[in-house]
């Protein structure tokens, strides 16, 4: 009986130790909140930390600015977007650290310096630019890409210097050789890439208050005559990025329709000199700013000023963009290739990432900003809810978490005011359905 009972209590410690064992490692980490070199204090911010694997934690800072987290051991990064209101502007601020190590033992502070941004007129509500698959070859068609912008305001805006242009790689899970010491070069200087080309308008835009224009990026036609499984882009009332008339771009030739006025054609001067017209259909980092066209046009041809880190040869040329004209940005990057993929922008441009999976005829829409839609008294009774339009049912897919259905609700006649945080995971989300097919 002594010996049953010694070898009871030498399994029960057994599996003690074993549970033990199971049990992950925890560690306690903080993350400091700061704006212009000093400690932002301000209680009741959100700060959001997200393992290698997807799993998100949240925490709220303390009146120094400061939120506890306790982790198991890893690897993560860490972001920030605050809004608040200053003077009758609405200001957010966002911030991110890509760098956070829980650790026995090891580093158990952190901090995350906030950008502050102002709310801009002009967005990009929609960009479409993954194709669909054409049904009678079943090969994906990616010539109807297409981006919407947005007067996310009650006043007119003019869009006229509003200019188009890429970061660099191409795909977001390119090779990267901005990257230095897991940091971009221009991460604290004055400029993004401006890789491939910069375009602008060349006759004057004006979008009125909660509107839109729509800007073909590829060929300006009705691709459903041809794949009628894509979108119509003959519309007297769009815009075109033509390339029929830049020599260098030989390698295909896109096309408008009739009913689009020469006036809607945009125009450009090739900067990383290829043969074609190029952005990617799976995960672009693109950006909008605000520059004339004399200076747009300057910029592409000075190749003394080129950034040559991409190559020294004429196809890896890079413009170096100001910052300070850059008005808004979408970082996409494949839902395929997420683990291999970096960021393009520097934090005080955009931070976070929206997901898209190309050929399915899926778009990334911009989300709502439900408290400020709710808030315009002309809504009452307009806004449609319980969104269904978004793809958080399919694998990597996601939804417009204010549920209010925007496209049903323009058409009812609300005033929609879209969520402008500067981070693309929180401003976007993949939606099934390209907004121009309804």
């Amino acid at each position: 009986m002594k010996k049953l009972l010694i070898l009871l209590s030498a399994a029960v410690l057994a599996l003690g130790f074993a549970a033990c064992e199971q049990l992950p490692k925890l560690a306690t980490i903080t993350i400091q909140l700061k704006a212009d070199g000093a400690a932002f204090a301000q209680a009741d911010v959100p700060v959001t930390v997200l393992s290698t694997s997807g799993t998100k934690f949240e925490s709220k800072t303390d009146v120094t600015g400061e939120a506890s987290f306790l982790l198991p051991m890893g690897t993560y990064s860490a972001s920030v977007t605050y809004k608040t209101a200053s003077g009758g502007v609405s200001v957010t601020y966002n911030g991110s650290n890509s760098n956070v190590v829980a650790a026995v033992n090891g580093t158990t502070s952190y901090t995350i310096d906030l950008n502050r941004v102002e709310n801009q007129q002009i967005i990009i509500k929609e960009l479409y630019f993954g194709g669909c698959t054409n049904p009678s070859t079943s090969k994906g068609y990616t010539d109807d890409a297409y981006v919407i912008l947005y007067n996310n305001s009650e006043l007119e805006a003019d869009a006229s210097e509003i200019v188009f242009s890429f970061v660099a790689p191409y795909n977001g899970n390119g090779t990267n050789k901005y990257y230095t010491d897991g940091k971009l070069k221009y991460e604290s200087d004055t400029w993004i890439p401006a890789y491939g080309a910069i375009w602008w308008f060349q006759s004057p835009v004006k979008i009125p208050a909660y509107s839109q224009i729509v800007v073909a990026i590829f060929g300006a036609i009705d691709h459903t005559a041809t794949v009628s499984t894509s979108v119509n882009l003959a519309d007297a009332s769009y815009y075109w990025m033509s390339n029929s008339g830049i020599a260098a771009y030989t390698a295909k030739k896109y096309a408008a329709a009739d009913v689009i006025p020469a006036a809607n054609y945009l125009t450009t001067v090739p900067i990383s000199q290829g043969t074609a017209w190029t952005m990617s259909n799976s995960s672009p980092g693109f950006y909008i700013g605000r520059m004339a066209s004399a200076d747009a046009k300057s910029l592409s041809e000075n190749v003394d000023a080129f950034d040559t880190t991409l190559g020294t040869t004429k196809p890896f040329y890079v413009a170096k963009f100001p910052k300070a004209n850059v008005v808004d940005a979408v970082e996409v990057w494949s839902t395929a290739n997420v683990a291999k993929s970096q960021v393009r922008f520097s934090a005080d441009i955009n931070t976070g990432y929206v997901g898209i999976t190309n050929n399915k005829g899926y778009t990334v829409y911009r989300n709502v900003d439900k408290e400020a839609t709710e808030a315009l008294a002309e809504n009452a009774g307009k806004l449609v809810y319980d969104y269904a339009g978004g793809t958080a049912d399919v694998d990597g897919g996601s939804t417009d978490p204010s549920g209010i259905d925007a496209e049903a609700s323009i058409a009812a006649g609300a005033h929609i005011i879209y969520s402008e945080s500067n981070d693309s995971s929180k401003d976007f989300h993949q939606r099934k359905v390209a907004t121009l097919k309804k």
